[in-house]
């Protein structure tokens, strides 16, 4: 099984490009879509890689920069191709869409999706359940019973979503890298009942075993700590091009930092908790398992 790959960092790259073109010719936001005719937002989507980039726009952004290499041109037209891919989960678009009557389900969540899917490491600490990443189906199930107000049929659509995501940790070819921070309470909090949750357990110890996946656990002796703030996630991407960035999921809105200083904060924060993990820490998770 190979990972499958999505449109997130073809478009990236192509806007990071085209928002340095626009620098070096000079022009603020403004000046270039007030030249196209077009909307100060549409222009701003596509150099941050938000949105779909088309290759009339591209052509016409490229034009007013006065850029003629055709080699050149034709790499930028191929990043466009690329971003109008569409991934696997686009299939979930009807449980991935924005719900205004449920303000629970987290907004655009695709777009995290389709960035982990490029990303080569995925880094996390979670204070208060296991991350989607390692979750059982039974357990996901009553994660996002609890967290949704969508009814049963949505909610087996989620399980099945966050299922097709693991799939990037068991990819024959370039798995996805992940190290993973529990804090104790996870441990302790029995989502789904007895079975459920010693089922999430064995699986995390499990994965662990993989050469791919490091699961740690921070316990409660440590005290206070950097991130007794609340739980995030740092996703690093193979290419060099490819900026870094923090995700950090709200109830009302997920928040994603690209900037060069916020993300290295989160890593020094990250590598402090590792830091203040016991060694083979998650050898605490086999303390909450029944002996057989």
């Amino acid at each position: 099984m190979s990972p499958v790959r999505g449109p997130v960092v073809p478009r990236r790259r192509l806007g990071a490009e085209l928002r340095a073109l626009r620098e070096q010719a000079g022009l603020t936001i403004e000046e270039v879509a007030t030249g196209l005719e077009c909307s100060v937002s549409k222009v701003s989507r596509l150099e941050t890689g938000k949105g779909i980039p088309y290759r009339r726009d591209v052509r016409d952004l490229l034009n007013r920069y006065g850029i003629t290499d055709q080699a050149y041109r034709d790499r930028l037209m191929r990043w466009v191709r690329d971003g109008n891919r569409q991934g696997w989960w686009d299939d979930f678009s009807d449980v991935l869409a924005p719900d205004p009557a449920d303000p629970l389900v987290p907004d655009n969540f695709s777009r995290f999706i389709a960035l982990e899917q490029d990303a080569g490491e995925a880094r996390g600490f979670q204070t208060s359940i296991v991350h989607g990443l390692l979750q059982t189906e039974d357990y996901a199930r009553a994660v996002l019973s609890t967290m949704s107000t969508a009814d049963r049929e949505a909610t087996d659509r989620l399980v099945e979503l966050r299922m097709r995501r693991q799939d990037r940790l068991y990819a024959d070819e370039d798995p996805l890298v992940v190290h993973l921070i529990l804090d104790e309470a996870v441990l302790h909090r029995p989502i789904g009942g007895e079975q459920v949750m010693r089922e999430q357990l064995r699986r995390l110890l499990s994965d662990a075993q993989r050469p791919n996946i490091t699961v740690q656990v921070l316990p409660f002796s440590v005290g206070a700590h950097r991130s007794v703030n609340g739980s995030f996630t740092v996703l690093a991407f193979p290419g060099s091009d490819d900026n870094d960035l923090v995700y950090v999921e709200g109830h009302l809105g997920d928040l994603y930092l690209e900037r060069e200083h916020d993300v290295k904060v989160y890593e020094q924060i990250f590598d402090a908790l590792v830091d203040l993990c016991p060694e083979q820490s998650v050898t605490l998770v086999g303390e909450f398992l029944p002996d057989d």
